[in-house]
Parts: structure tokens; sequence; C-alpha cells
């Protein structure tokens, strides 16, 4: 009987690949570290083992301690808290409302969620831009990679509401977030990048630039907002809460003008 890796040595390490990671994430939720997300530390490990298997390590996607690389995660972290700044304000312009700043900020509960926030961050793009992801476009394209992992993205969220327009509109907006992750790694050649985007797009929708007051908000939206809006409004107000994906997506091209991770096959 043929060894499968060397049988079908692509599709073997794919599917290996999402065992170990789902094993990892599994496990991770039984194991307790003091200081380190279990989860994470389970998630990095899976993917260096897969990595072994091909005689490579973590550099296969840039998560070294190089200055060069490492200085991304920052870069990364600002880009995204500013894009959702960005769309956040864009979408007042639609639907009405201003920004207002908080003048009774939490900043001991700000910066514990700044902290909170970075290993899910990080567990997730190991899981949708990490080994398993670059295996999908060796061994098929981009646009196949993309939309197959851009949809697993998808569903590690709570889409679904009840209203098929509005789960529509979000599943859209997740896979924008994943076409501008999968970019950041390809252009800039290090997982740091789409990394420092996650953890800053998440932190500042979640606690620094919300829709409504919290403890946590820095900027915040107030005042009477358009509640019933027409089709053409509702594009409009996604487009708007979109247009800081597209620009990270649109700067990341600037700085990178061609791929460092380039796949096997082009798409």
């Amino acid at each position: 009987m043929k060894n499968p890796l060397r049988a079908f040595p692509g599709l073997s390490r794919l599917i290996l690949g999402a065992l170990l990671l789902a094993s990892a994430l599994i496990g991770g939720s039984f194991i307790h570290l003091r200081f380190v997300p279990a989860s994470l530390v389970l998630v990095i490990l899976a993917t260096v083992l897969m990595f072994r298997t091909e005689g490579k390590n973590l550099s296969a996607i840039g998560f070294t301690l190089n200055p060069r690389q490492l200085i991304l995660l920052p870069l990364g972290l600002l880009l995204g808290s500013a894009s959702f700044l960005l769309s956040l304000y864009a979408g007042t312009l639609v639907r009405g409302g201003a920004l207002a700043r908080n003048t009774a900020l939490d900043w001991g509960g700000l910066f514990s969620r700044f902290q909170s926030e970075l290993a899910p961050a990080a567990v997730q793009e190991f899981i949708v831009v990490g080994y398993c992801y670059l295996v999908l476009l060796r061994l098929t394209n981009i646009r196949v990679a993309t939309v197959v992992f851009g949809m697993f993205f998808i569903s590690l969220h709570d889409v679904w509401n009840g209203n098929v327009v509005n789960a529509s509109f979000y599943a859209l907006a997740l896979f924008l977030a994943y076409m501008m992750f999968s970019n950041a790694l390809l252009r800039s050649g290090t997982i740091w990048f789409p990394i420092g985007l996650h953890w800053g797009n998440n932190f500042a929708n979640t606690h620094l630039f919300t829709f409504s007051r919290t403890a946590t908000s820095w900027l915040y939206v107030s005042g009477p907002q358009q509640q019933n809006l027409s089709v053409g409004q509702a594009i409009g107000l996604f487009v708007a809460l979109n247009i800081g994906v597209v620009t990270v997506i649109g700067i990341t091209n600037l700085l990178w003008r061609d791929k460092r991770l380039p796949p096997a096959k082009s798409g």
C-alpha cells in the first residue's frame, strides 16, 4: 500500500493540516495556560509540524522575529483600526448621526480589551491564511483558494440573524475582510501583517469605535440615524461601511506591487 503522503502529497497534507488545526482548537478549549492562550500555542505547533513535513519552518509564512517583518504587526494594527474608523465615519454620512467622543473613557478596560483581542485574531489568521491556505493555493489557484477559505472564514462567525438581506450583507462584508487578510499575506510575505490588520479591526469595531456608547468606546455614533433605508441607501451604506477594507487592499497593493508569496499556479 502506497504512503498517501507520497501518492497524494498536496491533498494529504491539506487534510492532515486541517485535522491538526481542528484538534488544536478543540484541545485548546480544555487546556489552560497562565499567560498565553492554549489554542494559539497549539495552532502554531500544528503549523510547525505541517511545515516540517515539507522540510520548511514558520519562515515560509514570514512568522519570524525579523524586524522588517515584525514591524508589520503594529502597522497592520494601525491600518486595521483606521480603516474601521473611516468606514464608521462614512456610514454616518449615509445614515445620519455624528461621531462623538466619550469623555468618561475606561482606560483600564480599554487596555484590557486591547490585549485580549490579539490572540483570537492570530488564531484565526493561522487557520484561514496559514499552512492549509498555502497548500490549497498550490493545488488550485488564487480564486479557488480565496473562495474556499473566504467561505470558511464566514462560517467562523455568527452571520444569521433572521434577516436574509442583513445576513447576506454581513457575509459579503466578511468575505471582503478575508480578501484583505489573504492579500496582505501574499503581498507582504509575512503573516504578521494580516494578524495586525485583524487585531486592529476587531479591537476598533468592538471596543474603540462603536455604533453606540460603551465604557471603552473612544468615539461612538450619536444623534438621530435613519432607520428605514431605501434599496439605494442600503447599498450606499454597505459600500460606506466597507470602504475602509477596500482602502487597505489598495494601500497594500501600492506598498507591495508584486506578491511575495505567489502560489505555484496563478489564478
